[in-house]
Parts: structure tokens; C-alpha cells; sequence
């Protein structure tokens, strides 16, 4: 959260830049990602779950996208164009399922899956690799000095928030989750090795978000924190699950389970975004 000095002389709050276009978008991606696993619940093979599925995704890949200009500038346009990358690849990921549910039951289909989804964390690993490498040279500028101060005396403009600790941990976090797939893609019929290094891999991100925990909250509110880190964790549930029975085709009942955590997990994830829109609607007021 940026800070601005007041007539009085005292610090005053300045609402977060992300507009609320984005966080809209974002918020409906999630919204209708979440609806897709609903769908899916009952009917695994519903097109329009799995169509929900691809255009949830895609829509928070828009929000990205939405957001560049401030996303470079804090971060660099090679970091933006791997997280869009890799956001655009996970969201298609499904996209032969809503094409025809029959590819649930293809060997090819499920490998395309699982690729595709592992491809769009690889990416999300290296977007976070290069933000790391920018942290690294802003660290460098601070010790010598080359940083100007804003005018309440701490570090201002397009600077990185995240301890390096928090970037090193998301950005580990993600690539054991894509090793995970990519385990999965090798044996789309299912081992338990997969569904452990995901289970590692987003306890990995969790514990990444939890240590930039205290800027979150200062920024954005400790209820948006909160539910945001909630929604990871039950992920994990679910991953933990298929870890118990890692064989069970998408189209078992046992993936019933697995669908359901991701559904909580993607509307945890749509109401934190709409916490971000309250806030500032406050912070106006």
C-alpha cells in the first residue's frame, strides 16, 4: 500500500492502483472457474463444466493482461509475458475436454492435460526465477544508495514489495508443482509420485504467500489474506486425496472429491479478489 503525506503532515493511505476493471475480470475468472467444477460435480463429462473450465482461466489471464503496464513497470515485460504465457496454457489445458468429454478417457487426452497445466507452472516458475533476478538488483541499488527515497523517508516507486525469501519459496513452489505434471503427463494413468510433488509444490507457494503475509494484509486486509492462503490449502486437501488413490481415472467418482476442493478453492479465491474491490471502495470513502 503506498503512503502520501496530508496537509496535516501525517501519513495517509492511498488506495491500491490495481483498478477495478481488473479485479472484476479476475473475480468473474475465478467465479466461473469454480462454477465449472460445480457443474462437473455430478456429470464429469459435462461439456459445459469443462468449457466453464477454459473460460474462467482464460478470463484471469485477461485480468493479467488488463493490469501490463503496471506489471511492467514494477516487474519487467519478460516477467508479464511468462505469467500471461503461462496463465493463457494452463487455462487451455482443458480445452480438449470441452472440444469432446470423450478425450476424459484417452490416454492422449488426460497427457495433454496434465502437459498443458504443467507447462503453465514452468512458466509461472520462471516468471517468479526473473522477478527473483530483479529483487536481486534492487537489493544491490539499495545498498549503493541509487534508490531515491519517497518523501516519509522508505524506498518508493516501481520497486518489489516481496522479501526474497517470499519470491524464492512461490517460485520453487510452482516448479515442484509442474515437475508434479509433468510426472503426471509421463504417467497419465496416475502415481502417487505426481500428486505428492503437487501436494509439495503448493504447500511450497502457501508458505511463499504466508511470509509476505504482513504487506498483504497492510495493502489489501487481513480477511483478503486470509481467504486467499485458505484456498491453496484446499487445494492441497484435494491433492492429498489422489495421493491416497493416485489411479483414479478423471472420469472415477473418487475425482468427485478432488473437484469439489477445487471448486471451494477457486470461490475462496473469487471472494478474496472482491475483499480487494471493498477495500478500496472504503479506502475512498
Amino acid at each position: 500500500m503506498s503512503m502520501a503525506i496530508d496537509q496535516s503532515g501525517s501519513p495517509a493511505v492511498v488506495a491500491p492502483k490495481i483498478g477495478n476493471p481488473v479485479l472484476y475480470v479476475a473475480a468473474a475468472g475465478f467465479a466461473l472457474w469454480s462454477l465449472g467444477w460445480i457443474v462437473l460435480i455430478p456429470e464429469h463429462a459435462s461439456r459445459l463444466g469443462w468449457t466453464l473450465e477454459v473460460v474462467g482461466p482464460l478470463l484471469i489471464a485477461a485480468a493479467i493482461i488488463m493490469f501490463v503496464s503496471s506489471l511492467v513497470a514494477r516487474l519487467g515485460m519478460a516477467v508479464v509475458v511468462f505469467a500471461a504465457a503461462g496463465a493463457i496454457v494452463g487455462a487451455l489445458s482443458t480445452i480438449f475436454f470441452a472440444i469432446d468429454p470423450k478425450n476424459l478417457s484417452t490416454t492422449n487426452g488426460v497427457r495433454f492435460g496434465y502437459g498443458a497445466y504443467a507447462a503453465g507452472l514452468l512458466l509461472g516458475a520462471i516468471a517468479f526465477a526473473l522477478v527473483l533476478l530483479r529483487k536481486e538488483t534492487e537489493l544491490s541499488n539499495a545498498e549503493n544508495r541509487e534508490y531515491p527515497p519517497c518523501g516519509i523517508g522508505c524506498p518508493c516507486g516501481n520497486i518489489i514489495h516481496s522479501s526474497f525469501a517470499s519470491i524464492a519459496l512461490s517460485g520453487v513452489g510452482l516448479l515442484v508443482w509442474g515437475i508434479g505434471f509433468i510426472v503426471h503427463t509421463v504417467h497419465p494413468q496416475g502415481t502417487s509420485l505426481g500428486w505428492v510433488l503437487s501436494v509439495v509444490g503448493a504447500l511450497l507457494l502457501t508458505v511463499g504467500i504466508a511470509v509476505h503475509t504482513p504487506h498483504l494484509a497492510a495493502r489489501f486486509g487481513t480477511n483478503m489474506v486470509s481467504i486467499g492462503l485458505l484456498s491453496v490449502v484446499v487445494w492441497l486437501v484435494g491433492y492429498l486425496l489422489n495421493v491416497i488413490k493416485p489411479n483414479a481415472a478423471p472420469t472415477d467418482s473418487w475425482y468427485t472429491y478432488l473437484f469439489l476442493c477445487y471448486a471451494i478453492g477457486h470461490l475462496l479465491s473469487a471472494v478474496s479478489v472482491m475483499l480487494v474491490v471493498r477495500r478500496k471502495a472504503t479506502m475512498r470513502a
